[in-house]
């Protein structure tokens, strides 16, 4: 991106935010301003406190003041730094400036951060500080970067209950399963700061990735002492690691690692045909699955791979789509407020009644039912 089509960009993200913007150089030189006449600048201590920070793949949040905040971005090609930021005080209350039209707090801010993130990276940033227990603040006493206590934070994780879901793909060695919940988790929050320093933070999450995918891997069949061979030599390659480009990119990785090798501690006798055909299946859970259109997919006859599926797993093929399809059904009657003729609808079924009634056969329960238990309205 060069700096013409990066100005286009910030240009529009002002027009539609009214958040303040400037962009330095690699020699720390503003190359564009985008604020209000009357906001103040950034001084020069809040300018020193910027080049404190370590450039990375993340949004820096700090703050500056009661009520007034930055968002750092960092474009590592081009050594360039884009900072936003935002207060609320007024004319009158500040004697010198008005206040932004949409008079951001935090929240708002990390928002529109993220919001400009995706736009230029077409991916989700990491938020380093904004919403951990304590967060970054500028101390013009003595000049540096000091951690506060600010517990009125609202956390945002990625999400537990996402989480269960993608472990459980593990569990199951449904690698096109993992694949999606991977990234959907991702997508619910942040990591978590397990270190101040940037690589042993990273390091620290690969190695607590490693930890839940291993108790995963043994639930889902892998003998333990594997299990745990392979959990330490991941440790060991993590602590060797000089840089971590990429810690979703890792986390991805090691869990592929893990859900591969639960697929050839189940022993089927036909394992490259078994796995197809659950990929196949979840790939195609929004639709009503034909046992000939599958069987053509994979490569084999309908009654061949009836037969192996049937033989290798214990269950009929469609007793396995049924599964799947009301397992995913769990997990949109928890995380979306779709109503449950929709869902039905979604995963292949004609007929909500009938989908009712395969929900209670695998749940024992009724798919209103469920989602009132877990606190969710219709």
């Amino acid at each position: 991106m060069n700096n013409k089509q990066l100005a286009k960009i910030l240009r529009e993200f002002y027009t539609a935010s009214r958040t303040a913007v400037i962009v330095y150089n690699s020699e720390f030189e503003s190359q564009l301003v985008l604020k209000r006449p009357l906001s103040p600048d950034l001084s020069d201590k809040e300018r020193q406190l910027v080049k404190q920070i370590i450039p990375s793949h993340q949004i820096e949040v700090l703050r500056i003041g009661t009520n007034r905040y930055l968002c750092v971005l960092h474009l590592l090609a081009t050594k360039q730094t884009i900072v936003l930021w935002s207060n609320v005080e007024t004319l009158e209350s500040a004697g010198q400036y008005s206040s932004f039209p949409n008079g951001a707090d935090l929240d708002q801010l990390v928002a529109q951060a993220k919001m400009l993130y995706y736009t230029l990276f077409q991916s989700f940033p990491r938020i380093s500080n904004a919403y951990s227990e304590s967060m970054l603040e500028w101390s013009s006493s003595i000049g540096q970067i000091t951690r506060i206590e600010n517990r009125d934070l609202n956390l945002v994780h990625n999400d537990y209950y996402k989480e269960k879901f993608m472990l459980k793909a593990v569990s199951s060695g449904n690698l096109a399963e993992y694949r999606h919940r991977i990234k959907v988790f991702v997508q619910s929050g942040i990591f978590g700061n397990m270190a101040t320093n940037e690589l042993r933070n990273a390091k620290n999450l690969l190695i607590a990735a490693v930890t839940i995918y291993c108790r995963a891997a043994i639930e889902g069949g892998l003998y333990y002492e594997t299990a745990f061979e392979i959990s330490d030599q991941c440790c060991q390659n993590i602590e060797r690691m000089q840089n971590v480009e990429s810690s979703t990119q890792a986390i991805q990785d090691i869990g592929e690692l893990f859900v591969k090798r639960v697929r050839s501690a189940r022993q089927y006798s036909h394992n490259r045909a078994i796995y197809e055909i659950q990929d196949y299946v979840y790939k195609n859970l929004n639709m009503h699955i034909s046992l000939s259109a599958l069987a053509e997919a994979v490569g084999y006859s309908k009654n061949y791979v009836c037969q192996i599926f049937k033989d290798d797993t214990g269950q009929t093929i469609n007793e396995y789509i049924n599964k799947q399809k009301i397992r995913e059904a769990q997990y949109q009657l928890l995380f979306s407020t779709m109503p449950i003729t929709v869902i039905s609808q979604l995963l292949g079924f004609c007929d909500p009644s009938y989908f009712t009634k395969v929900f209670i056969k695998y749940t024992r329960i009724s798919p209103l039912a469920y989602r009132k238990m877990n606190n969710v309205s219709e």
